[in-house]
This record gives structure tokens, sequence and C-alpha cells, in this order.
């Protein structure tokens, strides 16, 4: 028998066999999520919207096709929960924003179909920043989502309620988006697995905008295997998205048990691990690079004293785009935006046209410098964040006040200026107790690699099976 804390805390791979031999039920999994979720809301506040009855209709069909031999794969009968920008046909988007409420969708977005096409159970929106725009995970409009792993810390952003739900044990799987960070930077944060893949091996059809040529969607999980299980569901050319890429999609979970033999790990020389980050996070990332090396893997010290300028060609393109998408929105509803967010979005209008062109012309340079530095190893390790997790109140913008938190992208926006997937996954914990995350970044296009990198590291340790405790409940 299977306690409610087995399923609270049990990935998808080892979910899904046992629903597909009957061992558990689909309706079991979901009500123990909407007990979960039940118990910690709104004490995290990772949910905009719980999708209670319906989950569970979808769940008593699901145990019905299982059980009739029309099993359709390992996310058939797994609560899966979607970032606010994500379009459900009848349901809400908003952004997290006051400016959307109301604005219901018409139609599925092309990864929303992909889903329900596997089977999965959509359970409800999450918590995120206001319109994806902001690194720390705090939204004055939803609220700002707890740390799990201590409520008075932020997740990061924007994929906050994306992150904490997942290491709270609310739900296996979450959708989120990153353009900057906001898949990687939460997950670190939360101690979970989040995956960016590369751009356009996931549709953004039905997605909002941010930045359009940055915007990613990707996978948030509790393992590496798990992101590769989404991974092969959500990847693949869609025909209502031009980004979407022909590019031929792998399984990914094929190769991913090969462990580290025969993998050159390449870790950059300069910016992620200089004096200025985190001794603590540095530590840690350097003792699973030590890790890998002892199992297989060859160690090979890269130069890249140019890698610095890759987080300000991030925020030279995000920062036009950004405007562009939301300059009519902003006309007619400047009032409904948040103080912070708006600023973003207004500092747009003060980047010309040919500053705009200038951004895009060094990312090309850049893209290319990456490429080529990259060319004889198969991954780099880097930390996935500079400083150790901050305080909700230290974030929090005030009449004179410094915010903290404004360094949390400046090595996952590297990787959104290369379009190269991303995988960020927990390496340790602080002496406070807080997660710390380790990026792999890889070849475009080669998530199946990234993924077998970061799978054989979990092999090795147990830091992602670690689940947070003393969690403030409802009830």
């Amino acid at each position: 028998m299977t306690s409610k804390l087995d399923i609270n805390y049990s990935s998808v791979a080892e979910l899904a066999p046992r629903v597909k031999s009957g061992d558990i039920s689909p309706v079991d999994i979901v009500r123990t999520s909407l007990d979960r979720i039940s118990q910690l809301e709104p004490s995290l506040n990772t949910f905009l919207d719980v999708w209670g009855d319906s989950a569970l209709e979808q769940a008593s069909e699901a145990e019905q096709a299982i059980s009739s031999g029309n099993y359709l794969g390992p996310l058939h009968g797994i609560p899966v929960g979607l970032k606010d920008l994500i379009d459900v046909s009848g349901k809400e988007t908003t952004g997290g924003s006051k400016v959307l409420a109301g604005n219901v969708a018409t139609a599925d977005a092309t990864v929303v179909t992909q889903l329900k096409t596997a089977g999965a159970i959509l359970i409800g929106k999450m918590n995120l920043v206001e319109f994806a725009f902001g690194a720390t995970g705090l939204n004055p409009h939803t609220g700002d989502v707890k740390n799990p792993w201590d409520t008075t810390r932020i997740t990061a952003g924007s994929s906050s309620g994306s992150a904490a739900a997942v290491a709270a044990g609310m739900i296996p799987v979450t959708l989120g988006s990153d353009t900057g960070g906001s898949v990687r930077m939460p997950a670190a944060l939360c101690g979970i697995a989040g995956l960016k893949p590369t751009y356009g091996r996931v549709s953004r059809n039905g997605v909002l905008d941010l930045s359009w040529s940055m915007d990613h969607v990707g996978p948030m999980t509790r393992t590496t295997e798990d992101c590769a299980l989404l991974m092969n569901v959500l990847s693949g050319p869609a025909p209502l998205d031009p980004a979407s890429s022909k590019e031929l999609v792998p399984d990914f979970t094929s190769g991913i048990n090969r462990g580290l033999d025969g993998l050159k790990i390449g870790v950059p020389q300069d910016y992620f691990f200089t004096d200025s980050v985190d001794p603590e996070i540095v530590a840690s990332v350097r003792n699973a690079i030590e890790l890998m090396a002892r199992n297989g893997a060859e160690i090979v010290e890269l130069p890249m004293p140019w890698v610095d300028k890759g987080r300000p060609i991030n925020l030279g393109v995000m920062y036009a785009e950004a405007t562009s998408v939301h300059e009519k929105m902003l006309a007619e509803h400047s009032d409904k935006y948040s103080p912070s967010v708006r600023h973003r979005i207004q500092s747009g209008f003060n980047v010309s046209a040919i500053d705009y062109v200038r951004a895009q012309r060094a990312r090309q340079w850049f893209s290319y410098q990456m490429a080529d530095s990259m060319k004889k190893v198969d991954v780099l390790i880097t930390p996935s964040v500079p400083i150790q997790t901050p305080t909700i109140v230290d974030c929090t913008p005030a009449p004179g006040k410094t915010i903290a938190g404004g360094e949390l992208a400046n090595f996952t926006g590297v990787f959104d200026t290369t379009g190269q997937p991303s995988h960020s996954i927990p390496c340790g914990f602080t002496t406070g107790g807080m997660p710390i995350g380790m990026m792999i970044p890889g070849h475009p296009f080669d998530e199946s690699t990234v993924l077998r990198v970061g799978n054989a590291f979990e092999k090795l340790t147990n830091w992602h099976q670690r689940p947070p405790t003393d969690i403030p409940q409802t009830i």
C-alpha cells in the first residue's frame, strides 16, 4: 500500500509503471495532490487556480482507459500544473496581472494539446511574476510565492509557483517559461530539476510572449529523468509556431543511463567562478565537478574572457521586445501594471532601433564564440545562480531601498542569449539549509547529453531526494 508521502514525493518515472500496472490509481494520485495543495495553500501561494473537480474527472477517465488496455505512456494519469502564461481553452490566462483579468483562452496552447494527448491531467494554473518579467518571484497582484525550504525567502522567478509546488510535494510536474532564467533560477532555489530546452525545440504557440526571440517553455520536475519524459511529449515542430524547429526529435530517455564515461565537461575559467560568486555555491559546484571526474568524466578548463557579455546582450534584446509586446496594453492600462514591471517595460522605450539591431548582432557574435569554445566538450558545468537565496523582505521594493536579487539571472541569461539547452539540478545546500543549483548547458538540440549528465549526477548523490521540512500548513 502506498502512503500519501510516497505519492507526494515520487517521480513520474516511479509512478508511471505502477499506474500502468494498476498498482496506483490516477484518482489516488490526484486526490493526494489535491489534499497536499489544500494543506499548503495559501501558505505557499503557488497556485492561482486549482481545477479539482475536472482533475478528478480526468483521473477517473484515465483509470478506466488504462484498465481497458489503452495506456498512453508515462504521463497518463499524472497531474501537471501550468504557469499562467499558457492557454487552456475555457480557462483564464492572466500572466499574473490585473491587465488580463477575465482573459479566457479560446484554444489550447500546443504544449497543452500535447499533454492531453499523452493522458496527463491538468490540475491548475501556477503563480508567477507579473507577465514573467522579473527574477525574484514576487508579485504584488497575486501575492508572493514562498520558498518551501524557508518561507521567509524567495523562490526566484518568474516560474515561482511552478517550482515551489514541485518542491513542496504538491504535484510531480509543472511547466515554466524561461527568457532570462525563469525555469532554472527557481529550480535552483527550490531544489528541483528544471530544463530550458533549445530555442524552438518546444512550441510557444498559445503562450504569452515576453521576448519572442528568447522565450522558451520547459519542464520543472523532481528529477532529470522526469524532464526527459516530458521532453518526449513536448518536443517537435508546431504549424502555428513559426519559431518551432523541424529538428529531428530523439527519445530523450534512450541514453539517459549511460553514465559519465567518455564525456568531456567544460568548466569556464571566467565569470562563473570568480570571487564575486558566493563561496558556498562555488564550493558545492566544484565538489560536484570533482565527483563527476572520479566517475568517468574528463574535465576541460575553458577560457571564456568574453562570456560576461551574455547577460547584458540578453537584457538588451529582452527589454526592446517586451516593450513591443506590451506597447498597446501599456498605453491602455498603465495603471493596472505593478510599478516595477511597468518601469521595466517602459525602459524598453529607451532602446533605439539601432541599439536593438546592435544587440542582435552582438548576440550572433556571442553565440559563435560559445559554439567555438565548446567544440571540444560535450557540456559545461557552472553554478545556476551566483548568490544565496535572499529574503522576501530584502527583495520587496520600497522608496530609497536597494533591492536584493538583481544578480540572480547573471548566469542563466547567458544561455537564453545563445538559445542552447541548459539544465539546473540540486548539488548541495548552504549552511543555512537552502538548496544550491548546478547548471548544465549543452550544444544546441543536444538535450540528450545534458540530461544524461544530470541523471548521472543524481545517481551519484541524493540532493534531489531531500524534501523540505516544516512547511507551514493551512489546516
